[in-house]
């Protein structure tokens, strides 16, 4: 493997990771923990409180195949020692496709990171924030842009943002101005 293929792999396994970090933390959230984060030795902490309990876990995140590093096997090592409670939470390759193609989330954070996910089906292009060249109306964040421009499909399989606020395009429709 020459040197820019193996720059290539791993910077595609960087991103692969944070993408598995974000599914990792949205799924915890959306079971009502809260997320801390640790910095060295595990990606994070969750905490949720429970009947005047609080239950507490560290968790690493994993993609594909990757495997614990040192540091991590090594903390690891030492939360059982204590009985703390440590999960790695896997994210397979297919796990991963599926929400590139099915979480708008997700995919903003590709575009941001630069990470081309062309290969999936239905490609989701958003800009964040955007602006409507006619009025100047700006959004930031999913929700914002799907409420106040809605989406568009390209017909090859990608699916952008409307350049055009719903509003005014409503108006054009009618011949408003």
């Amino acid at each position: 493997m020459n040197n820019k293929s193996h720059r290539f792999t791993f910077h595609r396994n960087i991103i692969k990771g944070k993408l598995a970090e974000t599914i990792a933390k949205q799924d915890y959230k959306e079971h009502g923990f809260e997320i801390k984060e640790t910095g060295i030795g595990s990606d994070f902490i969750v905490r949720k409180k429970r009947n005047g309990t609080t239950y507490e876990e560290y968790v690493d995140v994993k993609s594909g195949n990757a495997k614990l590093t040192k540091k991590q096997k090594i903390t690891r090592g030492l939360l059982k020692k204590n009985n703390i409670s440590y999960s790695i939470y896997r994210v397979t390759d297919e796990h991963l496709k599926f929400q590139i193609c099915n979480n708008p989330e997700l995919q903003q954070l590709c575009f941001q990171m630069g990470f081309d996910i062309s290969q999936f089906a239905g490609i989701f292009l958003i800009e964040d924030p955007t602006n409507c060249p006619n009025c100047k109306l700006g959004a930031t964040g999913m929700q914002n842009i799907l409420t106040r421009f809605g989406l568009r499909n390209m017909g090859d399989g990608t699916v952008r943002v409307q350049s055009w606020c719903r509003n005014c395009r409503d108006f054009s429709r009618r011949g408003i101005k």
